[in-house]
């Protein structure tokens, strides 16, 4: 253990680039990982010849994986209180709108059910990152 801190000590500003680039990396993965699964989904199977979706998956789990060390790192950040604002909600809303259209399109086939199933799972991720939000 105590050479890992010796050797993280030594290359301390190396880790911090790497980790700077990788935040950005992991933001650019997301980005592209949620665009081509939601092109997927609507075009079917448009990308199984040419590209891997799974190996991105893959790159953004790893990228995620690094893109936690330092969040981990910093406990100060888990004991400040912050209000929710507009903008929190906002992407709350959307996050909760997405979500209730991509089961829509995946379960539109039963009728009636799928709105409902669809609606129900919206307001599921909308309102549990509020719940998590405060506690």
């Amino acid at each position: 253990m105590r050479y890992i801190k010796s050797f993280i000590e030594r290359n301390s500003d190396k880790f911090k680039f790497f980790l700077r680039t990788n935040r950005l990396l992991f933001l650019i993965i997301t980005f592209v990982y949620l665009s081509l699964v939601i092109l997927n989904q609507f075009y079917g199977k448009l990308f199984i010849e040419y590209l891997n979706i799974h190996a991105i998956f893959i790159l953004l789990l790893i990228s995620g994986a690094f893109f936690l060390f330092p969040i981990i790192k910093e406990e100060k950040k888990f004991n400040e209180k912050r209000k929710l604002e507009r903008e929190d909600i906002f992407l709350f809303f959307i996050m909760g709108l997405i979500c209730s259209v991509l089961v829509w399109v995946k379960i539109k086939d039963f009728g009636t059910i799928s709105y409902v199933i669809s609606c129900n799972a919206g307001s599921i991720t909308l309102v549990l990152p509020i719940l998590i939000f405060y506690d």
